[in-house]
């Protein structure tokens, strides 16, 4: 029952804020099928008070402890990352510290499970007392202790592959929104001139004279068509403030994204250069002329 364990190169290179984006998610993918793992192997496991109680549980346990190691060390790793610097990455990381706690909570359960356990053994010599029946009625009680025990580490276990599995899918979406983000889009020339208009002073998105018309216009006049503006708000270079209706008339801003967009160069835009100045060439006259 060794289960994963993070080669201590890997391990190493981890704790790195140079760790690649594949590393930082991929420890937390094999996490959660452990945990899973775990989770399957303590539900079904085939145990009786006693002795072979601890053969059987004690491996669990190691491996918990082990993966636990495991996790926080990956949890080192994207702290101390850029990651962290990555929209949504709060989220994942508060999921990761409450995995942390719930995988060790599931450690403790083997523990406790391991603790109530009754080990065969005699009384101190001289007491009077049948062994027998001694030993009958702490098994049955530790029957019940165990498996409320087991119990709870297999919810424990449960709950922390969840959370690691959720990590995962939740820093390889980040990255990749955040990679999405830097992309800008391409706009034609009449698209940049509309932008543009809105950069300057904001617009306005009201309700016209016909139900149900709306209309968005710049605010120093330029008239904004549905279209154009849809791609707008489908590359989120706007933003509508929402708090009025539209009877009301709601404003109408560009994002730092557009702005971002609006600094680049425009395409075919020929570059300007400097009129060289040339001395206009002498008469032929003068030159001819005698000294």
């Amino acid at each position: 029952m060794g289960g994963y364990r993070l080669p201590a190169d890997v391990r190493k290179s981890l704790i790195s804020p140079a760790a690649s984006d594949a590393a930082l998610a991929q420890p937390f993918r094999k996490l959660s099928a452990q945990f899973a793992d775990l989770r399957d192997q303590v539900a079904g496991l085939d145990w009786a008070p006693g002795p072979g109680f601890l053969t059987v549980s004690t491996p669990l346990l190691l491996t918990s402890q082990q993966a636990t190691d495991d996790l926080v060390a990956a949890l080192t790793a994207l702290s101390s990352s850029p990651y962290t610097a990555v929209p949504g990455s709060r989220a994942t990381l508060n999921t990761l510290t409450g995995a942390v706690a719930t995988a060790s909570l599931a450690s403790l359960d083997l523990a406790q499970s391991i603790a109530a356990n009754p080990l065969d053994g005699l009384s101190l010599p001289g007491s009077p007392a049948d062994e027998g029946a001694i030993r009958q009625v702490r098994h049955a009680e530790a029957r019940i202790d165990i498996k409320k025990y087991l119990q709870e580490a297999t919810e424990s276990f449960a709950l922390a592959s969840v959370c690691c599995g959720y990590a995962a899918s939740g820093i390889t979406r980040d990255l990749h929104q955040a990679a999405q983000e830097k992309k800008l889009p391409k706009l034609n020339p009449g698209q940049l001139d509309t932008l543009t208009a809105l950069a300057r002073d904001g617009g306005r998105r009201y309700e016209s004279g016909r139900i149900g018309a709306i209309k968005i216009q710049a605010a120093d006049g330029t008239g904004i068509n549905a279209a154009t503006f849809r791609v707008f708000e489908r590359h989120r270079l706007v933003h509508i403030d929402t708090s009025t209706s539209l009877y009301q008339g709601q404003t109408v801003t560009v994002t730092d994204r557009a702005r971002r967009l609006l600094a680049q160069p425009r395409p075919g835009t020929p570059a300007v250069s400097r009129p060289v100045a040339v001395r206009p060439a002498a008469p032929a006259a003068a030159a001819g002329r005698g000294r």
